[in-house]
C-alpha cells in the first residue's frame, strides 16, 4: 500500500520533497498556508553555490544541490530554464579581505571546487560597464556557480508535482499536528482534517511555531526580528543598458541579473537595519545607499531607478545547518528546514524521499539530524557567523 504522505509548506523545498516523494510511489497531499512560493522563495538573492560553506558535510550538501539543479535543468521538458549557469565575479578591497578570499580560495580548490583568476583585459571587454579595481586587487571566477529564477524555478516543480499525482491545496494552513503511533492528523484552518501516515514540515521559518503544536522546540532564528542573522534588503532595478551577465560580489554590494536589464542588488553591510515590520521607501536612506554603490561599480547607472525593496526573511536553525529528520521517536513528524533552500531544494528533495520511504538515512544527511536543535532555544547557540561572507546569503 501505498504511504499517505503529507507535505507541509509550498516553498521550494516543500514543492521539491512533494514531487520526490511523489515519483517514488507515496501518495502525496501539499498543503500551503498562502499560496505556491509565497513564502521566503518569494524573496531571494537566488545564488546557487557551495563558496565557503562550512562544516565539509554542509559543503558537500551544497555541491550536491548544485549538481542536482544542473541535471534537473538538463532533464527537464519544460520551455523555461530557471537555471542560469553565468558564475560568479568576485574580489575584494581591504588587505585582510583579500587575505581572507585567497584563503578561502585555496581552501575550495582543494576540495576539487572550481576557482579561477580572471584575466582582467578579457573582463573589461566582456562587461565594459564594469569599473575594474586597483590593477593589485585580483578578481576571481567561480565558473561552476549559477544563479535562478525562483518564481520560474517554483513554477517548474509545482507543475512537476502535480503532473506526478500530487494533490495540492492552497490557503489552507495547518493549526494543530496530532501524532500518534499508527499515524498523524492534521487540523487545518478551514476546520478540516487530514489524516496519513506522516507529516513533513517544509514551512521554513515558521518550523518552530508548527512543531511547537506537537509539543517539540526547535531552536530556530527568528526571521520576524530585525538583524543581518535572519534578513536582508533586496532592491530590484529598473532595465539598465548594463551587459551584466554574472553574479558579481564586490567589497561594497552584490550585483546579479534579474531579468529584462533589470538588477538585483543586496548590500550586506547595512543589513543589520533590515526589519521586516518596516520596509524602506526607494527614495530614502537604504535605496540611495544601494544605488550610490551600483554607481561606483557601474557605468550607465546614472539613469537607473529602484524600483521596489524587500526585506528577505531567512529560513535559519540556530546553528546555521540543516535540520533533516524525524522529530520524535515515533517517526511520523519529519522536519526539512534550513538555509540555503534555493541551492539545496532539488537535492534535498532527493535524500528525504529517500529517507523516508526507504528508512535508510542517505550519507549526505548523516550530520544533519533535528536532534540537536530539540528542547533547546536559539539563545544558547552562540553566533556563527562573527564575519559575513557573501555565500552566507
Amino acid at each position: 500500500m501505498k504511504q499517505k504522505i503529507a507535505v507541509i509548506g509550498a516553498g521550494v523545498i516543500g514543492l521539491s520533497v512533494a514531487r520526490n516523494l511523489a515519483l517514488q510511489g507515496a501518495s502525496v497531499t501539499l498543503l500551503e498556508a498562502a499560496t505556491v512560493g509565497s513564502g521566503t522563495s518569494a524573496t531571494s538573492y537566488a545564488w546557487v553555490n557551495s563558496n565557503g560553506k562550512s562544516p565539509d558535510a554542509y559543503h558537500a550538501l551544497n555541491v550536491a544541490g548544485m549538481n542536482a539543479h544542473r541535471l534537473l535543468q538538463q532533464q527537464s521538458q519544460s520551455q523555461i530554464r530557471w537555471l542560469d549557469e553565468c558564475g560568479t565575479l568576485e574580489w575584494a578591497a581591504e588587505p585582510s579581505e583579500v587575505a581572507r578570499l585567497q584563503k578561502r580560495v585555496e581552501s575550495l580548490i582543494a576540495k576539487g571546487y572550481a576557482a579561477i583568476p580572471v584575466e582582467r583585459k578579457a573582463l573589461a571587454q566582456s562587461l565594459p560597464e564594469l569599473i575594474l579595481p586597483a590593477e593589485s586587487v585580483p578578481i576571481w571566477s567561480f565558473p561552476d556557480e549559477s544563479l535562478l529564477c525562483p518564481a520560474l524555478f517554483v513554477a517548474f516543480l509545482r507543475s512537476e508535482a502535480i503532473q506526478n499525482g500530487v494533490t495540492l491545496l492552497e490557503h489552507q494552513r495547518v493549526t494543530e499536528i496530532d501524532e500518534q503511533a499508527s499515524g498523524v492528523r492534521l487540523q487545518l484552518s478551514n476546520g478540516s482534517c487530514w489524516e496519513g501516515d506522516i507529516a513533513v514540515s517544509a514551512v521554513g521559518r515558521w518550523s518552530a511555531s508548527l512543531l511547537a503544536t506537537v509539543g517539540v522546540e526547535l531552536a530556530m532564528v527568528d526571521a520576524d526580528q530585525p538583524g543581518h542573522i535572519g534578513c536582508s534588503f533586496l532592491g530590484h532595478t529598473s532595465p539598465a543598458q548594463i551587459q551584466l551577465r554574472a553574479n558579481l560580489i564586490t567589497p561594497d554590494i552584490n550585483i546579479r541579473p534579474d531579468g529584462g536589464g533589470r538588477l538585483l542588488l543586496q548590500v550586506l553591510d547595512i543589513d543589520h537595519q533590515a526589519d521586516p515590520k518596516h520596509v524602506p521607501a526607494v527614495d530614502g536612506p537604504v535605496g540611495r545607499e544601494m544605488m550610490a554603490r551600483l554607481a561606483q561599480v557601474m557605468r550607465n547607472s546614472a539613469g537607473v531607478q529602484l524600483e521596489q525593496i524587500v526585506v528577505g526573511q531567512r529560513s535559519r536553525p540556530a546553528d546555521g545547518l540543516p535540520a533533516v529528520g524525524y522529530v520524535t521517536d515515533r517517526k511520523r513528524v519529519y522536519v526539512v528546514a534550513t538555509h540555503s533552500g534555493m541551492t539545496l531544494a532539488p537535492a534535498l528533495g532527493n535524500l528525504v524521499a529517500e529517507d523516508i520511504l526507504t528508512g535508510s538515512r542517505p550519507a549526505l544527511l548523516a550530520e544533519f539530524s533535528p536532534e540537536r536543535l530539540i528542547g533547546r532555544k536559539a539563545s544558547e547557540f552562540q553566533e556563527i557567523e562573527t564575519h559575513h561572507f557573501p555565500a552566507a546569503q
